[in-house]
């Protein structure tokens, strides 16, 4: 892992309170890849409103798939299917 490739999963419980916690994620990869501040947080608040559309969309499942990934290009993380990108 460097800081030009990355990738890490998790799932989180379908649960708003770990909505701070996936932003928090979002806006760490983008610092972590050499984004600006601001741009790192306008990611975050990107990813902080997928994770809110994944809390209203019904769904059977009891967690929220979340994928934090950077193959030598923007910083993508994937909520559920749900893909934010944010260039560095």
């Amino acid at each position: 892992m460097d800081t030009i490739r990355f990738r890490f999963s998790l799932s989180v419980p379908r649960d708003a309170k770990y909505v701070p916690t996936v932003r928090r994620l979002a806006v760490q990869a983008a610092r972590y890849a050499s984004c600006r501040e601001a741009d790192a947080e306008t990611f975050g608040g990107s990813v902080e409103k997928a994770m809110r559309l994944c809390l209203q969309e019904p769904s059977p499942a009891d967690d929220i798939s979340v994928l934090v990934h950077r193959d030598a290009g923007p910083v993508e993380v994937r909520v559920n299917g749900h893909a934010v990108t944010v260039e560095p």
